[in-house]
């Protein structure tokens, strides 16, 4: 009788316990890792060549190796502090900074003489100097932009603050300085700086970036000087005096940055013309400004525009009253197709006045609105004659993005919104960035989307976002550094505004 058995599985070895000693045996052999550090680790570049990396091929540092020539224009790109300290890098490094181009960042004439006498360095590339109140100026900015360090100078940044309102002599060595120089910021704090008569028979044949801001100079002198810069890309004109007009020829010139200033000796800028300027495209202006009359006669490939406001003001004496006049419109032959993004500071009542504005510019995309409180009359006041639908071609077909800075959700601000929100079909985002002196919690936000009855929007594809002001700055001014970078897309952008 045969008895059937289930079949028995062989039984498994047991796994072998590994200590950890002996895992770290199996392991393959590796290289100590190299010490971190910047550029050699902090040692001699000659210790790095006798390493191998992986492959067994001989290590070199790369940077190290360049010629003395070539790592001082390195070293000239940092800022001056910055520089000083990659003599800490290595023995190959130590005397580079005192023999390379300087890039100077000085808070008094004092100091800034002091470091450009004991530089040996020859050609330098950039020399800032801020003068603040209380210290001699006129003499003493001569003395120091005489001085040898300086020859060569590529960029010049001076920013003057006499003890008094009163018109500093010119700067007189800045002449030296005109075969060399590619950017040029003559800043006055109070009163005027006044610019050198001479310059206007000299050439600036390398001069790109330009920054007159309190200067006064003439209006003979300032066209004079700017026929003469022949590469200028860029120029910011803003709070001058001595000149009432201001008229623009120029081949290369593709962002400019302008205001009216407040008078003194010879006015203010009353009338700027831009009669041929091919590459502009960028025409930024302050939005509180007195009247200032802006014509464009040739500017085709113009994209940018702003800010521009619907009124202007001037103080009544008499009556110790601000009163408030409506602006021309930018003179225009025929509506500028080319500009995509504007800026606008506005009262939010004057529906009018942004519609007329649409229709000077059809084809925005962007459009941002600097709600000017302190030209509404009546916070409570709803738009009046106004339609609730218009058709226009920048609503119907372009608009895509509407950022509205020191909003408070009133009344007049809401009928605004709920226009564009009725009109714009091709809307994608609305920004709405709230007051400081107004309500941002969620409750509010809440009430605010009810009120504006974002259900009904014509594009239902928009999106809505409220944020607060990082500060309670209302002004529709431009940093001087955006209208300057080139390479920033929306110059009126609040987030660039922030990381830069």
């Amino acid at each position: 009788m045969r008895i059937k058995t289930a079949a028995i599985p062989p039984r498994r070895p047991k796994r072998r316990r590994l200590d950890y000693d002996e895992f770290r045996r199996q392991l393959p052999p590796q290289t100590p890792p190299r010490p971190l550090g910047i550029v050699g680790g902090g040692r001699d570049s000659s210790d790095l060549e006798e390493e191998d990396d992986d492959a067994g091929r001989p290590r070199t540092d790369l940077l190290s190796s360049l010629p003395d020539d070539l790592l001082g224009e390195v070293i000239s790109l940092l800022p001056g502090a910055d520089g000083a300290r990659t003599q800490l890098l290595s023995r190959r490094w130590r005397p580079l900074w005192h023999s390379s181009p300087l890039n100077l960042e000085a808070k008094t004439f004092a100091a800034a003489a002091a470091i450009l006498s004991s530089h040996r360095g020859g050609t330098n590339r950039r020399f800032s100097v801020t003068c603040p109140s209380g210290e001699e100026g006129d003499a003493l900015i001569d003395d120091v932009l005489r001085l040898p360090g300086l020859d060569g100078l590529r960029e010049l940044e001076l920013c003057y603050s006499p003890t008094s309102r009163s018109r500093a002599q010119p700067v007189m060595a800045l002449l030296s300085f005109s075969p060399t120089l590619h950017v040029l910021s003559l800043c006055c704090r109070h009163g005027s700086l006044e610019f050198p008569t001479k310059s206007a028979a000299l050439d600036f044949p390398r001069l790109e970036q330009m920054t007159l801001h309190g200067v006064s100079i003439s209006e003979s002198i300032l066209h004079g000087f700017l026929s003469r810069c022949s590469v200028l890309r860029s120029l910011v004109l803003r709070d001058n005096a001595g000149h009432r007009h201001l008229r623009l020829r120029s081949s290369t010139l593709w962002s400019i940055g302008v205001s009216d200033g407040f008078g003194g000796h010879g006015g203010m800028l009353e009338k700027v013309v831009i009669e041929d300027a091919p590459l502009l495209e960028r025409l930024i202006t302050d939005g509180l400004m007195c009247g200032l009359l802006i014509q464009v006669v040739q500017a085709p490939k113009l994209k940018i525009v702003g800010y521009v406001g619907d009124g202007t003001d001037e103080y009544d004496y008499k009556s110790k009253t601000w009163v408030f006049k409506k602006m021309e419109l930018v003179s225009l032959p025929i509506p500028m197709r080319t500009v995509k993004i504007v800026a606008l500071d506005v009262a939010p009542d004057n529906l009018d006045g942004v519609i007329d504005f649409l229709t000077w510019f059809p084809c925005v995309e962007k459009l941002h609105l600097v709600l000017g409180h302190w030209k509404l009359e009546d916070a409570r006041a709803k738009l009046k004659n106004v339609a609730r639908h218009v058709s226009l071609e920048c609503l119907d077909e372009h608009l895509k993005m509407l950022e509205l800075k020191s909003y408070r959700g009133n009344v007049p601000e809401r009928s605004l919104i709920r226009f564009f929100l009725s009109n714009a079909r091709m809307l994608e985002s609305i920004k709405f960035l709230v007051s400081s002196r107004g309500e941002c919690s969620t409750k509010w936000i809440s009430s605010q989307r009810k009120k504006l009855r974002m259900s009904d929007r014509a594009s239902r594809g928009a999106r809505c976002c409220f944020e607060p002001e990082s500060d309670d700055r209302s002004s529709s001014s431009v940093p001087i550094k955006h209208i300057h970078n080139l390479a920033l897309h929306d110059p009126f952008d609040v987030v660039m505004h922030r990381l830069t």
